[in-house]
């Protein structure tokens, strides 16, 4: 019975995760883009040719990269100085609250879940992962 109801345990599971986590960028005036880029930077400066390499499998055209680093930009969160990006004094405020908002909700995600119960679930999830994909 249970391998019948995986499959919508996982599909249910990925679409609360993927509207919280919408929710909680939102509350910060954040689009998952921009939310890529900010996360990225928040490393440290890079390059704009490192920065759109890193996150290429997200973008689905080209202009969206342009809009979104304006976006970020006019906004000011970013900064573009001699090629490099890097985020401002208020893109690194608004990187913290975000991420602090997310943490808050992974910890609430994992309630009553133990570390080891945790552990054992991404394992067993990594191995049905690989049996999957070994089994052309």
């Amino acid at each position: 019975m249970a391998e019948r109801r995986i499959g919508y345990l996982l599909k249910e599971l990925d679409r609360l995760i993927e509207a919280r986590f919408d929710d909680d960028l939102a509350a910060g005036g954040l689009s998952r883009r921009h939310w890529q880029l900010l996360h990225t930077l928040s490393e440290g400066p890079r390059s704009a040719d490192e920065l759109r390499e890193a996150l290429a499998p997200f973008w689905k055209t080209q202009g969206e990269w342009t809009t979104e680093i304006r976006t970020l930009s006019s906004a000011g969160l970013i900064t573009a100085d001699a090629d490099a990006l890097a985020l401002t004094v208020t893109g690194r405020a608004t990187h913290d609250d975000t991420f602090a908002r997310i943490g808050e909700r992974r910890r609430a995600m994992a309630q009553g879940v133990e570390p080891g119960q945790f552990a054992t679930t991404l394992q067993v999830l990594e191995r049905m992962i690989g049996n999957l994909a070994d089994a052309s």
